[in-house]
């Protein structure tokens, strides 16, 4: 009885198994046409994707500045969150809901919705004072910041070969902002990237544990979502002190529904980018990651000096060669030591961690001392400080 009782509910649990896989299967037939499973096609789509929307969103925005003489990039930044809220909202509505910030990170949320909205605002600032090339060459010196900070404030050391890499690109950014020329560049343009720069890296070495731990917490959406609210707050008062309300009014696009849809199809970019940015960290390895940062940068700058037609001079062409290559470089050696250290730390546990003989063997040596009465005496933790000096041992 036992033996066909088993037998059946075997089969029963194969049967389920095959009618619960029939699903994934049709869901599979469209990819293994192409030779490819679900995740991979997921996996090369979001690559695709990060990689169009980033070098796209870069150029559009410059294009309204330049085509449309919308020179409002307080308002830009303030008009991609909106959008990205909408956007968002009947995402909440047909699935779980908006999660709320977690109490007691109030404070913390807040500081990271502020760096986010200097960074922000001060790389859509610099975009509008200067060329793209200059700008992201300046960019790219957002990593030496970093370092920088990490060394001030923490005190903390990288290995030598993370180093090497900023002398091509401070170098490159340098000579690509020195050869842009004054049409390329402008005072108040370097100054407002810099404090990009630091605003950034400050982010980046303050609330990195803090935007991880929040992001799995509340999920994407719902950290967006709130991340653009708060923006959005600080981003209006500061683009009336600026007087960007008042210019707009004179705009002399202000009527026309065309380059208003432009713009709002402009602002929907921001959010859509930081959702692929997850889709790619999710089906993809982190060096994809990387590999995407180098090609947005290279392909960014490279697509610019040919839409706008930057005169691009041989020096100029040089900085951007050394920046591109000194970025490419640094973001390797940023992953070969993450890799290093998190292949340590595995190993660490590894060899901490006890073996199946090591546990068998306390176990054999622990129970005789435990006898009839053990536990109404006082010699319970007898089998824990033994077991304890037996692992020492081994």
């Amino acid at each position: 009885l036992r033996k066909n009782t088993n037998s059946q509910a075997r089969m029963a649990h194969l049967t389920a198994g095959r009618a619960v896989s029939l699903e994934p299967e049709k869901k599979e037939k469209i990819w293994s046409k192409m030779g490819l499973t679900s995740n991979t096609g997921i996996a090369i789509i979001s690559v695709l994707g990060l990689i169009s929307v980033a070098v796209t969103k870069t150029l559009w925005t410059k294009s309204m500045f330049i085509s449309l003489d919308f020179h409002f990039p307080l308002l830009t930044c303030a008009i991609s969150c909106a959008v990205t809220m909408v956007f968002i909202t009947p995402i909440f509505m047909l699935g779980d809901g908006l999660k709320p910030i977690p109490k007691g990170s109030y404070g913390s949320f807040t500081t990271v919705a502020v760096f986010t909205c200097i960074d922000l605002a001060c790389m859509n600032m610099g975009l509008d004072y200067l060329s793209v090339s200059v700008q992201q060459a300046l960019n790219a010196l957002t990593p030496a910041a970093v370092i920088l900070f990490e060394l001030i404030f923490y005190g903390k050391v990288r290995a030598v070969y993370v180093y090497l890499p900023f002398i091509p690109l401070i170098a490159g950014s340098i000579i690509t902002t020195l050869a842009s020329g004054e049409t390329a560049t402008s005072p108040e343009g370097i100054i407002i990237m810099i404090v990009a720069i630091f605003s950034g890296a400050l982010k980046a070495i303050t609330t990195h544990d803090y935007l991880v731990k929040m992001k799995n917490e509340m999920g994407i959406l719902s950290f967006l979502f709130w991340l653009d609210a708060f923006m959005l707050l600080m981003l209006l008062p500061w683009a009336h002190m600026q007087g960007e309300f008042r210019s707009l009014a004179q705009w002399k696009h202000l009527a026309a529904p065309i380059p208003w849809l432009v713009v709002l199809a402009n602002g929907s970019f921001g959010g859509l980018r930081a959702w692929l940015v997850k889709v790619v960290l999710k089906y993809n390895t982190p060096l994809t990651k990387v590999v995407c940062d180098i090609i947005i940068k290279a392909s960014t700058i490279i697509l610019a000096v040919m839409i706008f037609h930057t005169i691009l001079p041989p020096l100029m062409a040089l900085g951007i060669t050394l920046t591109i290559v000194g970025f490419g470089f640094y973001s390797m050696a940023a992953f070969r030591e993450k890799k290093t250290i998190r292949d340590k730390t595995k190993k660490s546990k590894d060899i901490n961690k006890p073996s199946k003989t090591d546990e068998m063997t306390i176990a054999v040596d622990v129970e005789p001392l435990r006898g009839p009465h053990d536990e109404d005496d006082d010699r319970d933790d007898e089998p824990l400080l033994r077991a304890k000096a037996l692992l020492q041992r081994r």
